[in-house]
């Protein structure tokens, strides 16, 4: 048994399940994929910190619980469509290609999406589809998604992210927050209008496209 294996078993048993996070499938995932392969070598002894591993682009991989809460919370499905928007080197989609037919992972830095693609390559995720482009954008060649997940901070949802997602789907994403900092909300759309759902606090940080763009109206 490696010591990687066994830093994933005292995640999960540490910091995942503490968090009253219950899906056995998303669980298995968290157990089965290495996330020591998801930041630079010479630091994978710290991947499974309990806290967001720091990118030097202003990304960072979140931390193991917060990511945890945050599938549970998007309650995939094996047949969903999920847009997985600024997840770095992959690690979050990985987890997510466990739980679902369809996984594209978008990025805009070059250097996290030939990494990205690299792993999903050596991990064999069939269903993880790495691409590469403005986050705010989307990826409409893929649309429309049943949920979307933006693994940052924003200011507004883009049109151009309303007009790729179904209706009735959701997005899950961080936004700023006065009294707690940051928290995560889910966006579900119904009949053109978005309904803000806050779920629990968490920090993930400001992704810049995502401020200042069109206002949408919400609930």
């Amino acid at each position: 048994m490696s010591d990687f294996f066994t830093m994933r078993q005292n995640m999960v048993k540490c910091q995942i399940l503490p968090e009253n996070v219950t899906n056995p499938r998303l669980i298995e995932a968290f157990l089965k994929i290495p996330r020591e392969k998801f930041v630079p070598r010479q630091l994978a002894h710290i991947a499974y910190m309990d806290s967001n591993f720091p990118f030097n682009v202003g990304r960072v991989l979140l931390r193991p619980a917060t990511l945890a809460r945050i599938l549970e919370a998007l309650d995939p499905k094996p047949s969903d469509n999920i847009l997985y928007i600024a997840g770095g080197t992959g690690y979050g989609a990985a987890i997510l290609s466990w739980l679902v037919s369809h996984v594209v992972a978008l990025d805009s830095e070059d250097i996290l999406t030939r990494e990205a693609e690299r792993l999903v390559e050596e991990l064999n995720l069939s269903s993880v589809e790495v691409v590469y482009g403005p986050l705010q954008e989307g990826w409409d060649k893929e649309a429309p998604y049943d949920k979307m997940i933006i693994e940052g901070s924003i200011g507004e949802i883009p049109e151009s992210l309303d007009l790729q997602l179904k209706e009735e789907g959701e997005i899950i994403t961080f936004k700023h927050c006065k009294i707690h900092g940051s928290e995560v909300i889910k966006y579900v759309k119904k009949g053109g209008v978005f309904t803000e759902i806050p779920l629990f606090d968490a920090y993930a940080p400001p992704l810049e496209p995502f401020h200042g763009v069109k206002d949408f109206v919400f609930e």
